[in-house]
Formats: C-alpha cells, structure tokens, sequence
C-alpha cells in the first residue's frame, strides 16, 4: 500500500513493500524520515529541494516523488555500498547473470547479504526483521 507524505509544494511516495531499509533517508534527513515519530515522514523538517536530492538516493526506489521520473546520473563508474548489516547495493550499472544464464541489466541493484530475503540474491529487506528462533 503505498503512502503519500506531502508540504504542498512536493508529495513523497513510499511503497513500504519495496523498501529494503538501506536507512540512507534515515541517516540523509533524519528530522524528515524518523521513525520514532508520526507519520514518520515529516515533510516540513527539510526544505524540498533536500527531500528531492535524498530521495534521488533510494537505492530501492521504495521512496519516489509523485508525478517525477528521475533521469538516471550518467556516470561512468560503478559504486559500491556495503550497508552495515543491510545489502550490498551497486549502483552506475550492473549486469546480473541468473541460474539460467539470462542477463538482466539493472541501474541500481542490491544484493541481499543475510540470505533470508524471499527475493535472493535480491534484498527485500528482510535484515531489517527480527530473526525468528
């Protein structure tokens, strides 16, 4: 079920189902995206110009901007992002290879590291779950 957050000026979508809780909107804008709050989206903690550039940053596009398509930034060189007890994400570009050898091209992928993601290799965000014993 996706959510809107808006200040009049930009609306923040969210599909929770997508999010694979990279926390880059958490570290990005902490008094915009708390969790200990709510809603847990404040959009009048941050000008909208700071809010468009962090969600630009959504390694899951989890977190979009209401009738916005962002063009993808050329740049030549693959970076790589360890989050810390989260996914492994790539983003400028990577060529996936599956079991049947299909190559899927995806701007930004991230791999899931804890392999309990229903999604594997790909994070659904299933890190951010408590473990069940």
């Amino acid at each position: 079920m996706e959510k809107e957050y808006t200040n009049g000026e930009i609306t923040v979508l969210w599909k929770p189902e997508q999010c694979i809780h990279s926390g880059i909107c958490l570290r990005g804008l902490p008094k915009v995206f708390n969790l200990k709050q709510r809603p847990w989206v404040n959009m009048e903690a941050a000008d909208s110009e700071a809010i468009v550039n962090l969600v630009r940053e959504c390694p899951s596009k989890a977190l979009s901007i209401k009738g916005v398509k962002f063009k993808e930034k050329s740049n030549s060189e693959v970076e790589v992002t360890l989050i810390p007890g989260g996914p492994l994400i790539v983003k400028g570009g990577a060529t996936v290879f599956d079991k049947k050898t299909k190559e899927v091209f995806e701007e930004t992928v991230s791999f899931c590291r804890c392999k309990r993601s229903a999604k594997y290799p790909y994070c659904d965000g299933t890190h951010a779950q408590p473990k069940e014993n």
